[in-house]
């Protein structure tokens, strides 16, 4: 990922589907850029009346008439229309960093067909669009199935008549829930007579949504890209992040993943592995208790860590716009100040057996 110049610039901000030919659709998602203070639901609370229209039936307007009272200096976005597997969308934004309503992304959508399934980010300071210098921070965010919300407001009883999509015929027709936002369960199995089952003609073909379970392991719903289209940096491009998923073993199948850092001044990198937090993600055979040490060229281990601890890299990570490690897993995780030159993180395993592994290495630029 490249960073930019600290200067106005315009952002492109591109929504893609993932799921595979009958899977998951999802309908108009709502972009809103703002100042972090705007939060369109919390999980554990009851949903609002326009996160109800939105998840429930795909309708926007509530959420940007919302935005509008909440953040009157912000700039919000809807991409109209049933969004298909493999399809793409793209926004444009212009944003000065000087402004403080510029700060921010967040992202809503209902996914289709459902009862009330969504995505959204429900920490509105999740993904910054500058730094505190001011320089934009490219950024490509995955929507995993394993963290589609319920808005807790309709039933999932995932009846054609009462399901958008299928053979709704009118907006909030659904036996209400009265719940609260919480991770979606999923859909009923295959064969049972659910979405799985289901065949729309909505698009005016019919369609099947036999790939939809977006609680199998892996599955991802979209990715959301962000990256600038002018306003070319005056300074040296450079990469902020990098990360590298895969098997680790141990002796001959060690996992091993090296980086450089430029010439310059000494940098302050956060190098994780991510194991047990990669079930959040529906990753089956992850490794359980990784360790991480980062050695310099000639073999000298520049630190370690086994079992992170949320007090050394708790702000690191929240600088980065990581995503969040369970509290006391056996992830790993260690800050470094490092000088230019070429480095490799080594992956402990302590087993004899290999398992999926995440490392990711950061540029924490305050």
């Amino acid at each position: 990922m490249l960073t930019t110049t600290v200067s106005a610039v315009q952002v492109a901000v591109t929504v893609r589907s993932t799921t595979p030919a009958h899977g998951l659709w999802f309908v108009n998602p709502v972009l809103t850029v703002h100042d972090g203070t705007y939060d369109a639901f919390d999980a554990g609370a009851t949903a609002s009346a326009a996160v109800e229209s939105s998840a429930e039936d795909g309708n926007p307007s509530g959420l940007q008439t919302e935005f509008g009272v909440a953040q009157p200096h912000g700039l919000s976005a809807v991409i109209a229309g049933p969004v298909a597997p493999g399809r793409s969308y793209t926004q444009v934004f212009d944003l000065d960093p000087a402004i403080p309503a510029h700060r921010y992304l967040s992202y809503f959508s209902m996914i289709i067909p459902s009862n009330d399934g969504f995505f959204g980010n429900d920490n509105p300071t999740a993904y910054p669009l500058f730094d505190d210098s001011g320089y934009f921070i490219p950024r490509s965010i995955p929507v995993w199935g394993a963290a589609v919300w319920d808005a807790g407001t309709e039933v999932n009883d995932e009846v054609a008549a009462n399901v958008a999509f299928l053979a709704q015929a009118a907006p909030n027709t659904g036996p209400t829930e009265g719940g609260t936002v919480g991770i979606h369960a999923g859909f009923k199995a295959a064969g049972l007579g659910g979405i799985l089952d289901a065949t729309s003609m909505a698009p005016g073909t019919p369609v099947t949504f036999g790939a939809a379970d977006f609680k199998a392991n892996g599955y991802q719903v979209a990715e959301i890209t962000v990256s600038v289209i002018n306003g070319a940096s005056a300074t040296p491009s450079r990469f902020v992040n990098l990360s590298a998923r895969g098997p680790a073993g141990t002796g001959d199948n060690t996992k091993i993943v090296g980086f450089v850092v430029s010439p310059g001044a000494d940098k302050p990198v956060l190098v994780r592995v991510a194991g047990p937090s990669l079930a959040n993600f529906n990753v089956a055979g992850f490794l359980a208790d990784p360790s991480v040490t980062v050695f310099d060229a000639d073999g000298n281990a520049m630190g370690s860590n086994d079992n992170w601890v949320a007090a050394e890299v708790g702000d690191a990570v929240a600088t980065v716009g990581a995503f969040a490690f369970d509290a006391d897993s056996a992830d790993a995780a260690v800050m470094l100040t490092l000088a230019p030159g070429a480095y490799t993180a080594h992956v402990g395993n302590p087993g004899t057996t290999d398992g999926v592994v995440l490392v990711e290495f950061y540029e924490v630029s305050n």
